[in-house]
Formats: structure tokens, C-alpha cells, sequence
């Protein structure tokens, strides 16, 4: 299988690529910088170049089997580059006939917006989170207006740790009555991201992600 990869150099981005070449996938991965995905060779082909770069969008998606969106931004970070860019994903997609997306979000984005905790909602939300949530639901919509076959996940906030394998997932409707843990490793979010390739229990949906409570296994 083959994956192509936008966010590729990213905390999400750059687990993914890893674990998916230990599984043995070919990635091809949009960098600006090609010394940026150091380390990770065998089976990785890299396309110099940004998303805004029509072009070299294009080349990175031709002949994938899937591609995977994990597009950042700052914060504050007027451009809504998450938008603009996975607009002209979709447009390549659709020119090179590659049908299934596997997109990164966040918790809060959309009908999420409730899961996130006091301090984020009333808070932190307002002052520091509102464009990227916009530049998100954007994202979104793009993906939901598409015609692709597309998954997004909206995981709660990134911290550093090994992939566990073990963390909670589903749709806003399906939260559990007991409180999440709100914080998730990168790693585990890229191993999610990688089980969306050849799962199908959330396509055209979005799906929360958190890690478990200390009693739970999923």
C-alpha cells in the first residue's frame, strides 16, 4: 500500500510515517525540506514542496492507494492554510482517482465543541483556539462535501510518550458517561491514523480520540 502524506514533518505527521514504513507501506511525503524527514528512508519518497504548491500536490498524491492529511498550523494562524490546502488535496485526489482520506482534526471542532473541558471552552478556547477551530470546521466541510471516502480524526490535545495502542475513540452521539482522559500520545494518534486505512467503523464520520481511563482497553 501506498500513502501519500501532507503534514508529514509534524508531530502526528512524523510518527505516522514511521510506523507506517515499519509496517512495511511506501509513504510519499510533501516536505519543504527533505532533511526534515531525516532517518526515515526505506520505502519513503519525498516531494519537495508545500500545499499551496498545486504541482507538487499533485506529484505527491499520484499513485496512492490513500492519503493522509495531518496539515498544522500555529495557533494564531490567520492563513487557514488547513482548509486551502486539503482543498487542493481533494482536487488531486479526485484528478488521480485516489478515493480515501484520512484527515486530522481536533476535539472541539464542530459537534465536539461540548467534549472539551471548562478551561478550554471558556477560556483558552476564546483567546487562543478560535481560528484554528475554524480553520478546522473549514477543513471539515471541505472533506464532508467531497464524495471521497473520508475519516477524520479529532483527537484532544498532543503530549510526548511511546505508542500505547490503548486509548479511547467515537462518535460525539457515543461519548461514555465516565470523564476521559483529555491528553494523547502523538504516537497513539498515528497508530489510529493507521488502522482508518483499512477500517471502515467511522467512514464519513468524524471520531473523538482521548486516551483511556486506567481501567479501560479499547
Amino acid at each position: 500500500m501506498r500513502i501519500a502524506v501532507f503534514g508529514s514533518t509534524g508531530g502526528v505527521g512524523r510518527h505516522f510515517v514511521s510506523q507506517a514504513l515499519e509496517k512495511g507501506m511506501a509513504v510519499t511525503a510533501l516536505v519543504r525540506s527533505p532533511g526534515n524527514l531525516a532517518g526515515l528512508s526505506e520505502g519513503l519518497t519525498q516531494v519537495t514542496g508545500d500545499v499551496t504548491n498545486e504541482e507538487a500536490v499533485h506529484h505527491t498524491v499520484a499513485g496512492a492507494d490513500a492519503v493522509v492529511c495531518a496539515l498544522g498550523a500555529p495557533l494564531l494562524d490567520k492563513s487557514g492554510i488547513r482548509a486551502t490546502g486539503t482543498a487542493s488535496i481533494i482536487r488531486a485526489m479526485k484528478a488521480a482517482r485516489v478515493n480515501r482520506l484520512i484527515c486530522l482534526s481536533s476535539i472541539g471542532a464542530g459537534d465536539s465543541y461540548p467534549l472539551i473541558p471548562a478551561l478550554y471552552k471558556y477560556f483558552l478556547g476564546p483567546l487562543m483556539m478560535e481560528r484554528m477551530f475554524a480553520d478546522h470546521e473549514a477543513q471539515e466541510a471541505e472533506i464532508a462535501a467531497s464524495g471521497l471516502d473520508w475519516i477524520i480524526a479529532r483527537p484532544g490535545p498532543y503530549r510526548d510518550g511511546d505508542r500505547t495502542g490503548t486509548y479511547a475513540h467515537g462518535v460525539t452521539a457515543d461519548v461514555p458517561d465516565r470523564k476521559l482522559k483529555f491528553h494523547i500520545n502523538r504516537a497513539d494518534v498515528a497508530d489510529f491514523l493507521i488502522r482508518q486505512l483499512s477500517d471502515n467503523t467511522y467512514l464519513h464520520k468524524p471520531a473523538w480520540l482521548t486516551s483511556c481511563l486506567a481501567h479501560q482497553t479499547l
